[in-house]
Parts: structure tokens; C-alpha cells; sequence
């Protein structure tokens, strides 16, 4: 992760940190085996009242069943961002590479909730990549393109114990930011498919077996319904049609924020509503078509 901090350096005049725009976000989807899907995020930032506070939102969505809600939120005394910006702790509550190796932990132990996942890495190595603007730069990664998760993650009788496949997203800057985003990414046997767009940044990855999709034409649109279409051809002859079903959920990007803080964030364009689903993924490769699991985010 060392390379994704150097490069979140270059070119800022003192430490990207301390600007007002400064903020940073790990992110990490499990596509359970029993069709949940859990996922796990940190924020921490300067655009709220004090540099630094830190939010952790940690939800397991199930088919049918009242999800698993949990947040906590911290100021900078209850924030530690690790050394090498590969893992985050808001007070008890922590997300990254906490322990020896490569693999990304999530943990929380809480009144509410508790739960434990170890994603081991896995998937195609995805290329950073970095904007530029008049305010900064921005960088995107994609530590685990498709990973194997365990563990458990209950409330009171609700949750248990899953397997199932992972993926952790990693972004971070003081460039502004204020277009919509939209991230997908699809997971199956020998399958990892996956695209983060904000704005003029696209960080994409594509792999089928032992076969790489070029990207440098990969477009994506609105398909039928609710679904939204990743189309890499002419150069490969790939078509991944995504559709979200009901298990996900909506938050409201201004929950943790003052009234003026609000005002100012939407000015700023930093702060935004989102939406996160398990989808179904048909994927149309070379003449032959199969399904899989996907999860996609929107952010506007």
C-alpha cells in the first residue's frame, strides 16, 4: 500500500492531510454464500467541525430479515490511520491490514453488533490511478480485486457466521470531487470484473480464467430497468449486464454533519447520498454467457 501513499503525495504543497478538502475512505464488500451482502467502510476527513473525525459504518443486508445497522463515529483523539494508510481505527471499531500479511480485517465488538472478517486477498492486480485538479489529487485503488471472507456478523439472534467473496476499495486525497460515482464489481469462480468512476477518474480491472479484457474502450451505460451495462467491446468482446435486487440499502451522506457543515459540504460537493445492492451480473464473453454475483454502488 506504500506505492498508493506516494502517489497520493506527489505534487501537494505540504501534507494533502491538512488541506480542508482532505479526506480519505476504505471500503469493503462481502458477497456472502446465503445472498447477504456486508459491507464496511471508514471515513476520515477535515470537512466536518474537527480535522480528522473519523465514521465507520459496518451493515449486513439479508433477504427477507431486518438488517444489521451499525455506525460509530470519532474525533481525531478516537482516529488512528495507520503508518503506511493500509488500515484505520475509530475508536474500538477497525478495517484493513491489522495483522500480519497481506489479508484485510474488519472488526467490531459492541452493545449493537459484533463481528469478525478476515478477507485473504485474491483477484487480478488493479493499477491505481490519480486525478489532478485545481485543488489536489485524488487516487483510487483496489487492494482486493476478489477475495475469500469468513467470519460472523450478528446482533442479538440475527447474522451468524458466512463465507463468501470480498472486495476492498481504498481512496483517498484533497482534490474536490463533487460528480456522481458508480462502482461495480462482479465476483464468480475464475471470474473478477470491476469498475470505480467519479468524475474523470476510472479505475477498472477485468479478468476471465486466465484472460485479461482490455479496458481502453470500456463504457458504461443504462441498460433496461434499473440495470446498468459495463461495455468493454470493440477491444474485448465482453458485455456485463448488472442488475441490483432488493438486498442493499440508502444512507444519507449529511448524517454526521452540522446544519452549516451541511451547507458547506454541498457547496463543496464533498459530501452525498448512497446506495449500495447485491446485483445479479449476466456476463455475455466471447459467445458464451453465465451469471454471477456483483454488488454495485451509486453515490450522487
Amino acid at each position: 500500500m506504500l506505492p498508493f501513499l506516494f502517489a497520493w503525495t506527489l505534487g501537494c504543497a505540504g501534507s494533502p492531510t491538512e488541506a480542508l478538502s482532505w479526506r480519505e475512505q476504505w471500503e469493503l464488500f462481502v458477497l456472502t454464500e446465503d445472498g447477504s451482502l456486508i459491507e464496511g467502510r471508514v471515513a476520515v476527513g477535515n470537512t466536518g467541525l474537527y480535522r480528522g473525525q473519523g465514521h465507520f459504518r459496518a451493515n449486513r443486508w439479508m433477504d427477507g430479515t431486518t438488517p444489521i445497522q451499525f455506525s460509530m463515529d470519532g474525533g481525531p483523539a478516537d482516529v488512528d490511520v495507520g503508518d503506511d494508510h493500509a488500515s484505520v481505527r475509530v475508536g474500538s471499531a477497525l478495517l484493513g491490514q491489522y495483522e500480519a500479511g497481506p489479508h484485510w480485517t474488519l472488526r467490531l465488538a459492541h452493545e449493537e453488533a459484533n463481528a469478525i472478517i478476515h478477507v485473504d486477498p485474491g483477484g487480478p492486480a488493479v493499477p491505481m490511478v490519480t486525478e489532478i485538479n485545481a485543488w489536489g489529487q485524488w487516487t483510487a485503488a483496489a487492494p482486493i480485486a476478489h477475495g475469500s471472507a469468513h467470519g460472523w456478523f450478528t446482533a442479538g439472534r440475527r447474522g451468524g457466521k458466512f463465507e463468501g467473496r470480498a472486495i476492498a476499495l481504498h481512496r483517498g486525497g484533497d482534490g474536490v470531487i463533487g460528480q456522481t460515482r458508480t462502482a461495480i464489481a462482479v465476483v464468480a469462480e475464475g471470474v473478477s470484473i470491476g469498475l470505480d468512476a467519479q468524475g474523470e477518474s476510472q479505475l477498472a480491472w477485468a479478468r476471465i480464467g486466465d484472460r485479461e479484457a482490455a479496458l481502453s474502450s470500456l463504457a458504461l451505460t443504462a441498460g433496461p430497468g434499473r440495470s446498468q451495462v459495463l461495455d468493454f467491446r470493440p477491444d474485448s468482446d465482453l458485455v456485463v449486464t448488472v442488475e441490483p435486487t432488493a438486498v442493499g440499502g440508502e444512507s444519507n451522506g449529511y448524517e454526521t454533519l452540522f446544519g452549516w457543515e451541511r451547507a458547506a459540504a454541498l457547496a463543496s460537493g464533498l459530501i452525498a447520498n448512497r446506495s449500495v445492492h447485491r446485483a445479479r451480473a449476466t456476463v455475455a464473453f466471447e459467445g458464451e454467457t453465465f451469471t454471477a454475483a456483483a454488488v454495485v454502488l451509486n453515490v450522487d
